[in-house]
């Protein structure tokens, strides 16, 4: 009798061995499956809460320029479309001011980064732009540190050009000229009226 107490004691323990490694697997695989939900949820959090839906740089230029949109809700991709002028103007303007004020302090010219974070409201966003268009952008702000306000009619035809060249690239509307807004000229303000 005993040594069937003993059998029956010993086939209980290993069911219950049994029984509590399967228990830890299951316990194991449900921890793995919330790791994986939890990390969707937080990239994908994170490309909400970013001003560019996780896109930046080269790749954020090629989604506003209709190259890359795989994978990007068409949606979504029109609201960044709705704030990318802003990105757009903020990044060309840094570029106009790095040049302006190397030709103040005559530092020598250098070559402009088509690179550039640009702060937002809801965080920083790495802008890039081509090449040719940084470098005159940059040029434009260097040559009119360096020239007469009066003479300043083809540094903004030039800049200009880039700027018409940036906004339809991205298929956005330009409201203004570039130069209108980052090179004002004193002499067009309009003296107030006479009561």
């Amino acid at each position: 009798m005993d040594a069937l107490l003993n059998a029956l004691m010993a086939m209980g323990l290993l069911l219950v061995l049994i029984l509590v490694i399967y228990l830890i697997d299951r316990v194991n695989s449900i921890e793995s499956e919330t790791r994986k939900v939890v990390s969707t949820l937080t990239e994908n959090a994170v490309k909400m809460a970013t001003p560019s839906m996780g896109l930046s740089g080269k790749k954020l230029w090629d989604a506003m320029t209709g190259r890359y949109t795989e994978g990007l809700d068409p949606q979504a991709l029109d609201d960044l479309r709705s704030r990318y002028p802003v990105i757009l103007s903020k990044h060309a303007e840094a570029l106009y001011k790095d040049g302006f004020k190397d030709g103040v302090l005559g530092s020598p010219p250098g070559e402009p980064k088509n690179t550039k974070e640009i702060v937002m409201a809801k965080g920083a966003v790495e802008s890039w732009i081509p090449t040719a268009q940084a470098n005159a952008l940059y040029q434009c702000g260097l040559s009119a540190s360096q020239t007469p306000e009066a003479e300043w009619g083809p540094i903004r035809a030039s800049m200009d050009e880039a700027g018409e060249f940036l906004w339809s690239k991205a298929q956005l509307d330009a409201t203004s000229p570039l130069s209108e807004w980052l090179m004002p000229s004193t002499s067009d303000e309009t003296p107030p009226a006479a009561t």
